[in-house]
């Protein structure tokens, strides 16, 4: 919304010599409020006058005049602080406050000279008068300006009467709360939006700047909860309807104020229901759907000024749309509304129309936030196939992150895995986590992969790339170079700097590994197909990535994860000559993270970053459990892995060095002293005694 005050409200005056005149006078004392002690006066006599005779028109007619002159004196910057800093505010409210009949001509001048002693810009530009226009708006809140102005909305009937006191609501306010909460708190938004409902043919400029007021008094909390106590919103969404139904460019500033009224109260839940329950959101698509420029007549620069101008508004009015789809209290009735569900559905397929893609799959994606709507969804809307059109249609990002949100959420329920990865929900989502600066992108599609991993014909897919139950043992030499959607995943998990992402990047890994492993649905696969499948994962890319998870002592969750995945691997022959696992479980970490803020001046020596754990350390930490906060099945299951390690390293074949360091590494000391600990449960020492067996 633009911050300069309207000169709508600023007739040309009516004498010009006078006012060249009284111009002159001021410029000869700029800062003196006896600059205007003759209006003053003249006010003064007027008023005592009225209050003996209310229909005296010799004292109305000089009242007028005298209003006049100030207002015509304030469209220069040097007039208005001497006028601010003289009794003319207050005159001008206890004047008026006894023009009980209304006359127009009166309140017209009075209107103009309110808005034009608080206008924040001139002609002049070398004036910094900002500060001048504040201090005016401070004295017509002190004399009481705002009740006057108010009044005069309540009660005229008069075109021009009506349109300068929306003009001088707008000057007075800007960029002042205090006023604004004065006006609001006066019923200034009621009497506002009565203007916003009149003829539009013949009140055009005052309903523009009515909305352009009550935009700027939406801004505070109390306006835009009044906007919405006397139907604001009814009234803005029809006078949209109303006005992008014609030439938009008529109308654009007005269309510009009625979004931004829109948008300022649509963070409130009252709103967003009210939006829905009064049936507002089907015009609201009908505006974004349809509406739009004409080329008709403009030159290359006037269309991409219009486009531009329009578009911007289109996205306000697409984050209303998408926010009243928000509200708890919409998600079962927008969804249940057929006719809006199979709007979004239709509008996910119009490619050359990305901002209702993205709206679309949004929306959908708010009313997608239970087990209930998300297989709806997938099984009686249908909606995956339009979902996986955005994805791989989509050229800007957001439409594909919108898409992939709503096949995150679709990808919860287990009923709808296998649709999901039948449709190619997979191949459509995976390449794109090599795109860069897509962090929100990326962590849609690992939560769909994550999602998807937990059935078997998915696990196969994201795994090799082909269908289940084609011959996967019979690939060539050079396939295991061949992308798949596991080999970008790792990729990714392996570059990404954010932890949320590599975390669940690699819970993703672990999951296709106990569902490969373990998993009664894999025994339909042959036995050949199984072991390819394992191979692939038994490899150091993937094997590395969850050794890094598991050292990582920020989540006793995430290391049992890793522990559980480990022990599958290492137990498992690997198609490279050594055991990643076993070379990863005392190795160095070759890449430790230096301390988070240290810094080294001269003269002084760098903080060292703290010692990086083998994995072998932080596995043994976790079975100390110093801190108490290892859960003992926790314990259990490093015992239950450093065992199978053991036996692993123990066969023939491996090397007897590797053995006998394991041996010597301190393990069995560590193991014993947990073992001799009181408290240490009998299941704890259990299965640490079926480590310490394999160190004898």
């Amino acid at each position: 919304m633009s911050a300069h005050a309207s000169n709508s409200s600023d007739p040309t005056p009516q004498d010009d010599t006078a006012f060249a005149s009284l111009v002159q006078n001021v410029k000869l004392s700029s800062n003196d409020p006896s600059s205007f002690a003759y209006q003053v006066e003249i006010l003064e006599a007027a008023k005592t006058q009225l209050k003996q005779d209310a229909n005296s028109k010799d004292a109305w007619d000089k009242v007028v005049n005298t209003f006049q002159s100030i207002a015509d004196a304030a469209r220069e910057e040097a007039a208005r602080t001497p006028i601010g800093e003289s009794a003319v505010v207050s005159l001008i409210v206890s004047i008026q406050s006894l023009n009980k009949q209304r006359q127009a001509h009166v309140d017209i001048q009075a209107m103009r000279a309110f808005a034009n002693i608080c206008k924040t810009f001139s002609d002049h530009l070398l004036f910094p008068h900002g500060h001048v226009a504040e201090a005016n708006r401070q004295k017509v809140l002190q004399e009481n300006g705002f009740e006057v102005i108010v009044e005069v909305l309540k009660h005229t009937t008069h075109g021009d009467a009506i349109k300068t006191a929306c003009g001088a609501l707008l000057n007075t306010t800007m960029s002042y709360e205090p006023a604004q909460s004065k006006v609001v708190e006066l019923g200034g938004i009621e009497q506002l939006l009565k203007v916003l409902k009149s003829d539009i043919t013949e009140n055009e400029m005052s309903i523009t700047i009515a909305a352009r007021v009550i935009a700027n008094l939406s801004e505070i909390d109390s306006g835009s909860q009044s906007v919405i106590k006397f139907d604001g919103h009814k009234i803005v969404v029809h006078l949209l309807s109303q006005t992008t139904s014609k030439e938009v460019e008529d109308y654009m500033d007005l269309i510009d104020y009625l979004t931004d009224i829109l948008s300022a109260v649509i963070s409130k839940e009252s709103a967003q229901i009210a939006i829905q329950q009064n049936g507002l959101l089907p015009p609201l698509l009908d505006i974004l759907e349809h509406a739009g420029t004409s080329d008709e007549g403009k030159t290359e620069e006037e269309k991409k000024e219009d486009d531009k101008k329009f578009g911007e508004i289109k996205a306000s009015l697409v984050e209303v749309v998408v926010s009243t789809t928000l509200a708890d209290a919409n998600m079962v009735p927008v969804f249940n509304d057929k006719e809006i569900m199979d709007r979004f559905l239709a509008w996910l397929q119009l490619s050359d129309r990305e901002d209702l893609q993205t709206c679309a799959a949004l929306c959908i994606g708010n009313v997608a936030r239970s087990d209930q709507h998300c297989v709806k969804l997938v099984h009686e809307y249908h909606a995956v196939e339009p979902l996986i059109h955005v994805v791989r249609k989509a050229t800007d990002l957001k439409a594909s992150h919108a898409a992939t949100g709503v096949l995150r959420n679709l990808a919860l329920p287990e009923k709808n895995r296998e649709i999901l990865g039948d449709a190619g929900v997979i191949q459509a989502c995976s390449p794109l986590l090599k795109k860069d600066n897509a962090l929100p992108l990326q962590a849609n599609i690992v939560g769909i992969l994550k999602r998807l991993s937990l059935s078997s014909s998915n696990t196969v897919r994201i795994i090799s790339g082909r269908e289940p139950f084609e011959t996967l043992s019979s690939t060539s030499d050079g396939e295991g170079e061949l992308e798949t959607p596991l080999s970008t995943l790792v990729e990714l998990i392996g570059r990404t700097d954010d932890f949320a992402l590599k975390s669940e990047g690699t819970r993703t890994l672990c999951n296709l590994i106990k569902i490969t492993w373990g998993n009664e649905s894999m025994r339909g696969f042959d036995a050949a197909s199984i072991t390819a499948l394992q191979q692939t994962l038994n490899k150091p890319d993937v094997a590395l990535q969850i050794v890094a998870m598991t050292r990582n002592p920020k989540y006793v969750v995430l290391q049992n994860e890793g522990v559980i995945a480990l022990t599958l691997l290492v137990t498992s022959p690997a198609q490279a000559e050594k055991n990643a696992v076993l070379e990863a479980l005392v190795a160095v970490p070759a890449d430790p993270q230096p301390v988070t803020g240290a810094t080294s001046t001269e003269g002084e020596s760098q903080e060292q970053p703290p010692k990086e754990l083998t994995l072998l350390e932080s596995l043994l930490g976790l079975i100390k459990n110093q801190d108490g906060k290892c859960p003992d099945e926790v314990r259990t299951n490093v015992c239950v892995f450093l065992r199978n390690a053991l036996d692993t390293a123990a066969r023939e074949g491996e090397d007897p060095a590797y053995l006998e360091f394991l041996k010597s590494s301190g393990m069995k000391d560590t193991l014993d002293e947990v073992k001799a600990q009181e408290g240490t449960r009998p299941l704890v020492c259990s299965s640490i005694q079926e480590v310490l067996s394999r160190l004898e």
